[in-house]
């Protein structure tokens, strides 16, 4: 019970992440806010991610993860309530959504904690899952409540509010009837010199991981806090599901793909999901400087292809032959660093598009990809180690510390 309960909590607090994707075209039209101001809004989740995340790793709090999960769950709440002030205040919006990423970025770990003292191995699946699932069920709630209910800015976040109180009640129970399990299980670490560990990889090899996963990250960010405002923009739509259809197209594709990959016992070569990457970033911008829809929703497909395995090689690479407590600390390093640099590629396009342009935004972004990608297929060339397995969904989640070999 504990662990469908943890994972079913941190679902549903990660569905909070993504409800605000779906409207934030309508917070534009409603405050008369630049596209700068909307990508701020999207990266000011990431960076309160890349800080809790920092936090989580150089602290030993996860020792306390039975309590954090529930107090996480408990902040999505509050931050329901500001996001709730935000449909006429840009300030509750902002700390709306910095809420909702520290309360994610605690959450993270903690599960993941949780999860495993209750299931071992199979727990790192299950917690991944569940954050891929949440993103996915996020938009479609934020878009679907939006276009047909009735206030559309503060009913998806009653909504969601009535989720988590329910949830938490039942994982308060699940956690009080495993207290004994998870004493045993919440013991300290030994300590291990990770920075020491790390700075022993090849330079060129560590650089292509990290660039890699940057580049699997970062089309999340630009699809979801980008992509709906620009489509909308270029496609004259007043329609919140017209914009919110690149994203949920990327998401459903980069959540099921994995399942279909590891059934067929196979998996993308990194060089694979760097093509797949490029080729995305081109059909996107050309989908929007064209105002083509279907070449957009194309360009997300094979984003969604490469995104998971992308992000996957970046982390088998950075902590091949690591131990669990080596790999978590690199993991939790790796995940600020593509969270933080995805806020920065946000901000850029935002601010270019403003300036410029969606077109202009759009088409900027799909050359920083086409970029980055080559440079990485040529810093990973002769270094990438191909998988002995394919690479499964337990792996998609920023953070985890699933062991690759």
């Amino acid at each position: 019970m504990l662990g469908a309960a943890t994972a079913t909590a941190f679902a549903a607090l990660v569905v909070g992440s993504n409800v605000p994707g779906p409207l934030l075209p309508m917070y534009a039209d409603r405050m008369a806010l630049s596209t700068f101001t909307v990508s701020a809004l999207f990266a000011t989740y990431l960076v309160a991610l890349v800080v809790t995340f920092t936090v989580m790793a150089r602290t030993h709090l996860t020792r306390y993860a039975w309590l954090l999960l529930p107090g996480s769950v408990a902040g999505g709440i509050v931050a329901d309530v500001a996001l709730m002030m935000g449909g006429d205040s840009v300030v509750a919006l902002f700390v709306g959504r910095y809420l909702t990423g520290t309360c994610v970025g605690v959450a993270t770990g903690a599960a993941a904690t949780i999860a495993v003292a209750a299931r071992g191995e199979k727990g790192r699946t299950i917690a991944a899952s569940g954050a891929i699932f949440g993103s996915f069920v996020g938009l479609i709630l934020g878009a679907v409540t939006a276009e047909y209910l009735p206030g559309p800015t503060t009913t998806v976040y009653v909504i969601h509010t009535g989720l988590l109180v329910t949830v938490v009640a039942v994982l308060v129970f699940a956690l009080y009837r495993a207290r004994d399990i998870l004493r045993a299980a919440l013991v300290e670490p030994e300590s291990v010199d990770a920075e020491a560990f790390d700075t022993e990889r090849d330079t060129r090899a560590r650089a292509a991981g990290y660039g890699i996963g940057l580049a699997g990250w970062a089309i999340g960010g630009i699809a979801v806090g980008i992509l709906p405002t620009a489509v909308r923009e270029q496609t004259e739509s007043s329609s919140l599901i017209v914009g919110a259809l690149a994203p949920v197209v990327l998401l459903s594709i980069a959540w099921l793909s994995p399942f279909v990959f590891t059934a067929l016992r196979t998996a993308l070569r990194p060089i694979q999901s760097l093509i797949l990457i490029a080729a995305g970033a081109i059909l996107c911008a050309a989908g929007v400087l064209s105002s083509s829809l279907i070449l957009v929703l194309a360009g997300c497909v094979c984003w969604g292809l490469g995104q998971g395995f992308a992000y996957a090689c970046g982390l088998r690479i950075l902590t091949r032959g690591a131990s669990a407590v080596e790999q978590g600390r690199i993991a939790s390093r790796f995940a600020s660093f593509c969270y933080g640099l995805t806020a920065v590629l946000a901000l850029v396009t935002g601010a270019v598009s403003t300036a410029w342009g969606s077109a202009t935004g759009m088409a900027t972004a799909g050359v920083v990809f086409v970029v980055l990608c080559s440079v990485v297929a040529l810093l990973g060339h002769g270094r990438w180690e191909a998988p002995a397995e394919p690479l499964g969904p337990e792996l998609l989640q920023p953070g985890s510390v699933t062991r690759v070999q």
